[in-house]
């Protein structure tokens, strides 16, 4: 399975556990605890759902590495792309198709590497703060 797809995964589930006792507590006055151990669940992230979705997203950050990974200067196979025609779409040993994803300068990142880079930065601070607001929710209910 594609890391993309987990990390994405991970996001819905972070919004879910978010949401969903938000929706519930904060606009139909009705506590998730209640719900579940009515049909005898024991609901578990009462107080914890900041610091379980933080996690998740955490979790989605760390996917996203390592950055350079799909840099097109090598094949699958192995072979390097560096010298291959740039107008050509397949590799010149295996015949597999590739997406060449060059970057202006060498030695800097590809726009797809940059793009997953801002993302996770995007995700860590996100992450940082579900967990800030986790930590002051438990504050001000003690």
């Amino acid at each position: 399975m594609n890391k993309k797809i987990i990390s994405r995964c991970f996001i819905g589930g972070a919004i879910l556990i978010i949401a969903c006792p938000f929706v519930s507590e904060y606009v139909f006055h009705i506590r998730p605890k209640y719900i579940l151990q009515s049909i005898g669940i024991r609901y578990v992230l009462d107080e914890h759902w900041f610091f379980v979705a933080g996690g998740f997203i955490m979790v989605a950050a760390a996917l996203q590495l390592p950055f350079k990974e799909e840099e097109a200067w090598h094949c699958a196979c192995g072979y390097d792309l560096s010298y291959a025609n740039q107008k050509s779409k397949q590799c010149p040993e295996c015949g597999e198709e590739t997406q060449l994803e060059w970057s202006a300068v060498p030695g800097t990142y590809s726009r797809k590497t940059t793009r997953r880079l801002y993302w996770a930065i995007f995700l860590f601070f996100g992450s940082l703060t579900t967990f800030g607001i986790g930590v002051l929710v438990k504050i001000l209910e003690s």
